[in-house]
């Protein structure tokens, strides 16, 4: 029987915009039930979290800097004809929390998805800039302006694949665990344009979230439907519903690997201190 750490789990971290958040939960789940991720890939939202995890980002990192974005620090501007704003600043936000790097020298294998909105093809970045390929990822058509790379104009992830599954297998993956934002979303009156756009996308990612998620070994599947894509503010909240899911798929995760390798060992009554801890107790 196998080694758990031989037997080579792949993460994919779904696109969502504000829910995305809920990936840092995840992560911190499967952190405290020692279930080691081989690679990752992310999608919009989930190439953010993907990223800062592949280059080594603490968890806790992760979610202080999350509890103090706003949609005015993610978008600059702009006065193109292409898009309202801009994704440097989110290249920025990047390249502060892991410096100007290269996707090929992440500590593990990383994989992220962009659109090429002239043709409609996937763009799977595996190396080059991880701040260009990040901006590329998380770019929802109309409100911020393509990316343009080699010949490419490229465009939010989510439009061809929200659940980047399919290059983990690439990357040596045996099994394959996907966070799904999508699966219980629900949608809530939008405000403004802003809200518009983001509801606009969901809807159309929706079916082909739930389809790929279909070749999935396992899936975690977090109730975000109280929150809506633009609840950037609820951080701690989205990170709890995270932790949740997770654990409450543990019992499936440890199922499914006792068949395959050894089981992990549990890490009992960390997520009322991790609660605790973001709510500033």
């Amino acid at each position: 029987m196998p080694e758990l750490k031989n037997l080579r789990i792949g993460l994919a971290l779904g696109g969502g915009s504000a829910l995305g958040i809920a990936h840092i939960g995840v992560l911190q789940a499967l952190a405290d039930h020692q279930i080691p991720i081989t690679c990752i890939s992310g999608t919009s939202a989930g190439a953010i979290v993907a990223s800062a995890y592949a280059f080594g980002v603490p968890i806790e990192k992760m979610a202080e800097r999350a509890k103090n974005l706003s949609w005015y620090k993610l978008s600059n501007f702009s006065y193109s004809r292409m898009g309202l704003a801009t994704t440097e600043s989110i290249g920025a936000l990047i390249e502060d929390i892991v410096g100007k790097v290269n996707i090929q020298d992440a500590k593990i294998p990383l994989a992220i998805i962009a659109t090429d909105i002239k043709t409609g093809d996937p763009v799977i970045f595996t190396k080059g800039s991880l701040s260009k390929a990040v901006m590329a990822s998380v770019c929802v058509p109309g409100l911020f302006v393509p990316v343009e790379d080699n010949g490419f104009l490229l465009v939010d992830g989510g439009l061809v694949e929200n659940l980047p599954l399919s290059p983990l297998a690439g990357m040596g993956a045996k099994i394959k665990i996907g966070v799904n934002l999508s699966k219980w979303r629900t949608y809530k009156k939008p405000e403004n344009v802003i809200d518009v756009m983001l509801n606009s996308l969901d809807i159309m990612t929706h079916k082909q979230t739930n389809l790929h998620a279909q070749s999935a070994e396992i899936l975690i599947e977090p109730h975000l439907e109280q929150f809506s894509t633009s609840d950037i503010k609820k951080a701690a909240e989205l990170i709890n519903e995270g932790y949740r899911a997770a654990t409450l798929a543990m019992p499936s995760i440890q199922k499914y690997l006792n068949n395959t390798g050894q089981p992990a060992e549990k890490k009992p009554g960390f997520f009322g201190r991790f609660a605790g801890w973001l709510k500033g107790e």
